[in-house]
């Protein structure tokens, strides 16, 4: 796999998500931080948009995403964020890691999440 990525940092969105459907109605503030692999040098050679993948249309496909349905776990909102860039842009692979902040606990925490990471055409089951 190639080293080179694009970087997006601290992405926020509301989104329908919970396992009880008071959260999923007031809906939960989400951060997203995420890595996709792909070959740079071509863009870093040419400074042309057209020669790699905008973070712009990145990060609105993943707010698209987590928008799109009501969701329970935050372990399905990221894989169908990592499927979507995957069969969406051309990248080698992808690491999403999706945090609810703050999570509604009765316990003083910042964030928690989930994080995974996703290789084209290795399948996941």
């Amino acid at each position: 796999m190639n080293n080179d990525r694009i970087l997006i940092r601290g992405l926020e969105c509301y989104a329908a998500i919970g396992v009880s459907a008071a959260e999923r109605e007031v809906g939960q503030r989400l951060q997203f931080n995420v890595d996709v692999w792909l070959d740079l040098a071509p863009a870093g050679r040419s400074d042309k948009i057209s020669d790699t993948v905008s973070y712009a249309k990145l990060a609105r496909a993943i707010v698209d995403v987590a928008r799109r349905k009501n969701y329970y776990l935050l372990e399905h909102l990221a894989e169908e964020v990592a499927t979507h860039l995957l069969t969406t842009f051309p990248i080698e692979a992808v690491r999403v890691q999706v945090l609810k902040t703050p999570p509604p606990v009765d316990l003083r925490i910042v964030a928690a999440g989930v994080e995974i990471e996703r290789r084209r055409g290795e399948p996941h089951a």
